[in-house]
């Protein structure tokens, strides 16, 4: 019965490790985990922008809209639920984003995220555009 013990013990301490490896080390060594997305509008006048993003089985994780007055921006942060999702190497899912301006503009990318990765919307020129900022 000590035997048994003695390795569960050192399972569960190798365990341990390997949680440490892939959780704590990222973060010693990236830092903390960067926002979800930024919205920036870059006209002279006020614009609403709609954010949509879904993960690789269509299902939404995130709606929200964003009414910005000229050269006003709007950060998100990412949800524990979903830095959860991206921590895993094992989890690759794609992410799908739409940004649509105004109800009639849109643009949409679809692409990978992790801890680090941050999106940048941004409104120039009543145009709308999606870039990947990665650390």
């Amino acid at each position: 019965m000590e035997k048994v013990n003695k390795k569960l013990r050192y399972l569960g301490i190798a365990l341990l490790i390997l949680a440490g490896f892939f959780i704590i080390l990222p973060y010693l060594f990236m830092g903390p985990p960067t926002s979800f997305f930024c919205v920036e509008n870059g006209d002279e006048t006020s614009h609403t922008v709609l954010i949509k993003i879904v993960n690789s089985d269509n299902k939404s994780i995130f709606e929200e809209s964003y009414k910005l007055s000229p050269h006003e921006k709007a950060e998100e942060s990412k949800s524990l639920w979903l830095l959860s999702k991206m921590i895993f190497p094992l989890n690759k899912n794609n992410y799908t984003i739409k940004a649509t301006l105004e109800n009639n503009i849109s643009t949409e990318e679809s692409m990978s995220l992790n801890p680090w990765t941050s999106l940048h919307i941004s409104v120039v020129n009543e145009s709308i555009f999606i870039d990947r900022l990665q650390v």
